[in-house]
């Protein structure tokens, strides 16, 4: 298991887009197969890319050299992206505040269709928010790079993508075995992400993004 598909899997499960569908889905009637849609139609797209990125490299494996020099590569342009990212949130919007003392703005269409939930809103949401960006694509990179074998770097793709919906499958099991609890959980989890949305998505989008340049250096250097 490389340990960078942790780092990134790990960085990717507290997302506010995530914290709030989930949130949303959890205040409908009936939030099991909202959660279903919205798990199922998300890993449709990101087990299908992932998958399909480790067995094209297994059946055509390009020379070991090139896939340490195109991991190195791809991990500097992902950090110099998201830290690039992380100045885009830490200048794009005012400092966090508590939501009473927030203006209000018109919802984005996401927020619309959350708004009264359906099963197709929730699948569209599912794609929506785990639609592949810097942090799986950085797995994906680590993985193929390592050269596992199929199983392997299949296994490795689902441990990432278990980790990515990590909020909305503990939302689901939750649901299942504690209804009368996990509302107030989940609003008291999406209260605490949004007031301090700006700050995380930074934070992390900082860190992520050096984490990725240095391994990038040292792997050029030492390559």
């Amino acid at each position: 298991m490389s340990a960078d598909v942790l780092v990134l899997g790990l960085a990717s499960v507290v997302r506010p887009t995530s914290v709030a569908a989930v949130y949303a889905f959890l205040a409908a009637r009936s939030p099991t197969p909202l959660l279903l849609a919205y798990i199922l139609a998300g890993l449709a797209l990101s087990l299908t890319v992932g998958v399909a990125a480790v067995t094209i490299v297994h059946v055509s494996p390009p020379p070991p050299s090139v896939t340490s020099t195109g991991r190195a590569l791809a991990y500097l342009v992902l950090g110099a992206a998201s830290v690039g990212m992380a100045l885009y949130y830490a200048f794009r919007d005012p400092p966090d505040r508590p939501a009473a003392q927030r203006p209000a703005r018109p919802p984005g269409a996401l927020r619309r269709r959350l708004a009264q939930p359906t099963v197709t809103n929730a699948a569209v949401a599912g794609v929506a928010t785990h639609l592949p960006g810097v942090f799986y694509l950085g797995a994906l990179a680590a993985i193929v790079a390592d050269r596992p074998g199929l199983v392997s770097g299949l296994l490795q793709v689902g441990v990432y993508n278990l980790l990515w919906y990590a909020v909305p499958l503990a939302a689901l099991a939750s649901w299942t075995w504690h209804p009368e609890t996990t509302r107030d959980s989940a609003a008291r989890l999406t209260a605490w992400v949004q007031t301090h949305k700006k700050h995380l998505i930074v934070t992390v989008f900082v860190l992520v993004g050096v984490y990725l340049v240095v391994v990038g250096v040292v792997d050029l250097a030492t390559g």
